[in-house]
C-alpha cells in the first residue's frame, strides 16, 4: 500500500471521528484542605507575597490581613476572599493563589491485604489505589463485601468482587483523610477435621493440603478412630443427587440432598499402611474431613465385657 493511499485513509478517519458527538466530563474544581502548600502571590507588593500551609485547622495567616480560612474552598474562592481583604490595605491588589503541594490522603488499610498498615495516598486516591498501595489481597481474602470506615457515619459496604471481577467502577469510591478500608476474611478458606483425631477443630488452607495432611494437623487419629471409613464432605454445585442416608458405623454423618453435599470416601488406612496416595483426597475450602468411631475398638469391646460381667454378678 502506498504512502498517499495510507495518509488518505488516516485523514478519512480524523474526518470521520470528528463528526461524531464527543462528550467531555467537565472536572470539577480542586477543593484546598489541610496540608496544602500554597503560594500567595501579590503582584507588585512581595513583601506581603508568602508560601503558606493550610493548618489543621484549615486556616492560613497572611501579614496585613492576619488569619483567612482556606479549607473548603476552591482556588479561585480564595482568591477572590483575598483580593477582597487586601483591597483594604492596598490600591487595587492583583492577587494570584497556585497550589505548589497537594495534601497527602492517609487511610488505613487493615484485614486480609499482604501489608495492612496506615498510607499516605495522592489526593484523589482510590479503594483501587490503596489496595495497590497494600500490595493486593492476602491469600485468605474475601471477595465479599469490604468495608469503608469514615469518621462516626456507618461503614460503606463495597462489593470487591463486583469492583475487582467484573470491574465495576462504581465500587471504586473516592478516599478522604482518616478513612480505614476493612477487607474480610474469606470464611471458606479452612477445612474442619472432626470426629476421632486428637485435636478437632479448623485449620487453614494455604496451598494445597489432602486428607492425610488434615489428620496430621489435628494430631493424628485416636485409638477409635475408623480409618477405613473416613469422609470428605463436600458443599458444591453439583446436580443434586437422589436423597440418600449415609451412615459411617453408627453415626449417622449426613445426607445427600438439592443442597448439593458431596460424601467423598477417603480410605487413609490404605493411605498409610501402603501408601497408596492415589486413594489420598485433595481438600478444597469449606472441606470438612469425618473420621468416624470403630464401634468394635479394644476400648469398647472392654467397656462391653465389664457390663456382661456385671450384668452376670447381678443375676446369681
Amino acid at each position: 500500500m502506498s504512502f498517499r493511499r495510507i495518509a488518505a485513509w488516516l485523514i478519512l478517519a480524523v474526518v470521520f471521528s470528528a463528526s461524531l458527538p464527543f462528550h467531555v466530563k467537565a472536572q470539577q474544581p480542586y477543593i484546598l484542605a489541610a496540608e496544602d502548600v500554597l503560594e500567595v502571590v501579590v503582584f507588585g507588593n512581595a513583601d506581603v507575597s508568602r508560601a503558606v500551609t493550610i493548618r489543621p485547622d484549615g486556616m492560613i495567616s497572611l501579614p496585613l490581613i492576619g488569619e483567612v480560612a482556606a479549607a473548603g474552598l476552591t482556588p479561585e474562592q480564595l482568591r477572590r476572599q483575598l483580593t477582597q481583604l487586601f483591597a483594604s490595605f492596598l490600591r487595587n491588589p492583583q492577587v494570584a493563589v497556585i497550589v505548589r503541594e497537594f495534601h497527602k490522603v492517609r487511610v488505613s488499610v487493615l484485614g486480609q491485604v499482604t501489608k495492612p498498615g496506615v498510607y499516605e495516598l495522592a489526593q484523589g486516591a482510590t479503594v483501587l489505589d490503596a489496595l495497590a498501595a497494600a500490595e493486593g489481597l492476602a491469600t485468605d481474602a474475601g471477595l465479599g463485601e469490604a468495608r469503608l470506615i469514615r469518621g462516626q457515619d456507618a461503614p460503606v459496604l463495597i462489593d470487591l468482587e463486583r469492583l475487582l471481577l467484573r470491574g465495576d467502577l462504581a465500587s471504586n469510591l473516592a478516599l478522604l483523610p482518616g478513612d480505614a478500608l476493612v477487607i474480610p476474611e474469606d470464611p471458606t478458606g479452612r477445612v474442619y477435621v472432626l470426629g476421632e483425631v486428637a485435636r478437632p477443630g479448623i485449620f487453614p488452607l494455604r496451598g494445597s493440603l489432602t486428607a492425610l495432611q488434615a489428620l496430621t494437623l489435628a494430631g493424628g487419629p485416636t485409638r477409635r478412630a475408623m480409618l477405613n471409613r473416613a469422609h470428605v464432605i463436600r458443599r458444591g454445585i453439583q446436580p443434586p443427587q437422589p436423597a440418600a442416608e449415609v451412615t459411617l458405623a453408627t453415626v449417622v454423618v449426613a445426607k445427600q440432598s438439592a443442597a448439593g453435599i458431596q460424601l467423598i470416601p477417603v480410605d487413609l488406612l490404605k493411605v498409610i499402611r501402603e501408601g497408596d496416595v492415589a486413594r489420598d483426597v485433595a481438600l478444597r475450602r469449606g472441606d470438612v474431613l469425618y473420621v468416624p468411631e470403630n464401634p468394635i475398638a479394644l476400648e469398647n469391646i472392654a467397656l462391653l465385657l465389664g457390663v456382661a460381667v456385671n450384668a452376670s454378678v447381678l443375676l446369681r
